[in-house]
């Protein structure tokens, strides 16, 4: 349970990362540069990064699919946010890159209508939209965070089934390709708060991820924007879901649901900090009708 007060909350965080380092967590990087990162600390044979709960937000952008033209109207508004609100961590909630090339699913004759982005494009694609998020930009940004989707997956499954013979070469690796950004299955902020790609599944996913979790959980990969308080004996935590990042009716989107209406939203999620503790979070809406809603005001873009 979280202690109650500052002091014992200030405590237990610092027992806590002595408890991780003792138990095999290790430093994020093996040298300090000027343009690193602070140290975060890994557990869980590494998959698992640890960032303090310090005073201030956080965004959790979800499912970008990065795609060809223009950015999504939620991928600007996190970007004009971001400058607004300096969280001191951005975390790529996975499927930045959508894989439609590489993917499981066979092109048909309407697929063939339209041109499939290569992956030279997608990463390039990435590349160019996520460096809005470098430390030359935003240096208040401490910690970037990348947890893997399973569209990002496909980078490396693909590699890994057809070509095992080149494991370990140089940039067979998704992370290769993004040096500024910390892969992670889950990042977990301070005691209470753990995010990643998916969890549960299903039309309450969220609220499971809440109960089944134990802790505030923030995933992704459903493409709904909703925030579920769930109360027991232990007190109040929330279930969160991150949205897309890419527009509903993007082109990544058209040929796998067939051009069927979709219950998703476009947008991202905000958790803010207080005391060491999670204090709760907000909700980003990017609107199909061009409208993004903030705090109950239009965000001008």
């Amino acid at each position: 349970m979280p202690a109650k007060n500052s002091k014992d909350r200030a405590a237990h965080q610092r027992g806590y990362y002595r408890r991780q380092q003792a138990n095999g967590a290790v430093r994020v990087g093996t040298k300090m540069v000027t343009d690193a990162p602070p140290p975060a600390l890994r557990s869980r044979f590494g998959a698992r990064l640890h960032l303090p709960a310090e005073d201030g937000c956080i965004f959790v952008l979800s499912d970008a699919h990065y795609w060809r033209g223009e950015p999504s109207l939620a991928h600007k508004a996190a970007v004009k946010l971001a400058h607004e609100l300096r969280p001191f961590a951005v975390i790529n909630n996975g499927d930045a890159i959508d894989g439609s090339s590489i993917s499981r699913y066979e092109p048909v004759s309407f697929v063939n209508l339209r041109k499939r982005l290569t992956v030279a494009e997608e990463l390039a694609t990435a590349t160019k939209h996520l460096a809005e998020f470098d430390s030359d930009k935003m240096p208040w940004v401490k910690w970037r965070p990348w947890n893997m989707g399973n569209h990002d997956a496909r980078f490396e499954t693909i590699l890994a089934t057809k070509v095992p013979q080149f494991a370990g070469v140089k940039g067979f690796r998704l992370k290769d390709h993004f040096p500024g950004w910390l892969p992670a299955w889950a990042t977990w902020i301070g005691d209470d708060v753990i995010v990643k790609h998916r969890m549960k599944g299903g039309q309450y996913a969220a609220a499971n991820n809440a109960i089944y979790g134990g802790r505030n959980v923030v995933t992704g990969h459903d493409h709904q924007l909703y925030a579920k308080a769930f109360t027991d004996y232990n007190g109040t935590r929330w279930g969160i879901d991150a949205g897309t990042l890419q527009d509903v009716w993007g082109e990544p989107f058209l040929d796998y649901t067939e051009d069927n209406a979709v219950n998703w939203q476009s947008g991202f999620a905000i958790l803010h900090f207080r005391k060491g503790r999670f204090t709760g979070p907000e909700l980003v809406h990017a609107l199909p009708d061009g409208r993004v809603l903030f705090r109950g005001r239009e965000l001008a873009l």
